[in-house]
């Protein structure tokens, strides 16, 4: 073979190489700190998707709502989390509910207040998000017969 073609093949390979470590450090760093969200003006976290669809909220009084989310069942029972516009969920320290769970992910998922009660979104989580042993993919509501799992963990809201 020509040394040209011996040149081409090794610079070929180099870089194959060079975009599989930046591929493998792309995937490690997404692990460790998670996606990147969109954040509203208030400084909350929300996915893009949520953003795109915001509505303003109506100057009619809200009905009657859960205030506080209760665990039920994990490490964790007994622990009460008020809800006030929305709770973040997950291991990292800016969550307002940190769970002590191996199967949680960094930001795991997010209870918003809508116009019509709250809703329960994963934040793109590697084990899902359950609302009645359904894994949800979207914005789900979320009411006081509900449950929400989140790796061992059982949630339910409270009035």
């Amino acid at each position: 073979m020509s040394d040209l073609v011996v040149l081409a093949l090794k610079l070929l390979f180099l870089a194959l190489l060079w975009l599989f470590v930046l591929f493998v450090g792309n995937v490690v760093r997404t692990d460790m700190f998670g996606r990147k969200l969109a954040t509203n003006e208030a400084g909350e976290l929300r996915p893009v998707s949520e953003l795109k669809k915001q509505k303003r909220r109506s100057s009619r009084p809200a009905k009657k709502l859960p205030t506080r989310l209760r665990i039920s069942r994990g490490k964790q029972e007994g622990l009460t989390v008020p809800l006030g516009e929305g709770v973040k969920i997950g291991r990292a320290s800016d969550c307002q509910l940190v769970l002590d769970d191996d199967y949680v992910s960094t930001r795991h998922a997010q209870i918003v207040r809508t116009d019509t009660g709250y809703v329960v979104e994963d934040l793109g989580s590697t084990n899902g998000t359950y609302v009645n042993n359904e894994r949800i993919s979207t914005a789900t509501p979320f009411g006081t017969t509900d449950t929400l799992r989140i790796g061992r963990t059982l949630m339910v809201v409270e009035k």
